[in-house]
């Protein structure tokens, strides 16, 4: 993080977007070493702006932004990867929302996020290059954020409680946990395997969160 009068920059990915007035807008952004921090954005919804393309959700960019008593002003910024896919397919996109909710749900501002962060870049990649389904993405990504927040999948204590995992799914749990954020992807299940994996990973992450995320709503009605 470098000072420079009283500007900031950092690096971050836009988690969720809001209309302030007719012209400004309200954005959560995910950041590297401030955390989940909430930034305005002045003009960004005028036509012809500046910040209009940076401001849209799931962008990730470089940050140059000064500091208020509770919330950020955008100052400047370049984008490092839009991830415009995301946006043209509706299932794709719900997916890509939910992983910003859970990650909002979990990072907290002053808390440095770069593991978050980096986690949900690599989990839009993989979205848009599609090599997996997107619900061993989803599964993935759910396993890996709840060892980054501490609250790793334990297999045994899933067993004890009369949790049943296939030797496979456990194989998988446990590479997912042993390796580093940028190798968890490096592989894939049978449908039947994923189908466990993705029931496991989404029970034990109701467990730990106390809210309902509302793109789980429209993933259902897509399947």
């Amino acid at each position: 993080m470098n000072m420079v009068t009283d500007e900031i920059n950092v690096k971050g990915i836009v988690l969720d977007t809001f209309p302030q007035n007719d012209y400004n807008k309200r954005l959560i952004i995910l950041t590297d070493e401030l955390g989940k921090i909430t930034v305005f954005v002045n003009n960004a919804r005028k036509p012809g702006s500046r910040f209009a393309a940076v401001s849209q959700k799931f962008v990730m960019a470089d940050l140059t932004l000064r500091q208020g008593r509770n919330s950020y002003t955008l100052v400047k910024a370049s984008i490092i990867m839009p991830f415009i896919e995301l946006t043209a397919d509706i299932e794709m996109m719900c997916y890509a929302s939910y992983m910003c909710e859970v990650t909002s749900y979990f990072t907290r501002e002053g808390l440095g996020a770069r593991d978050e962060l980096n986690l949900l870049y690599l989990s839009f990649r993989e979205l848009i290059r599609a090599r997996l389904r997107f619900s061993l993405i989803k599964s993935i990504f759910e396993c890996k954020l709840l060892d980054i927040e501490g609250i790793g999948f334990q297999t045994e204590i899933y067993k004890k409680h009369g949790g049943i995992m296939s030797p496979t799914v456990e194989y998988a749990v446990q590479y997912i946990l042993s390796r580093e954020i940028s190798e968890v992807f490096s592989f894939d299940l049978t449908p039947e395997a994923e189908s466990e994996l993705s029931i496991l990973s989404s029970d034990y992450t109701k467990k730990h969160c106390d809210t309902h995320f509302k793109s789980l709503d429209i993933l259902s009605s897509l399947m």
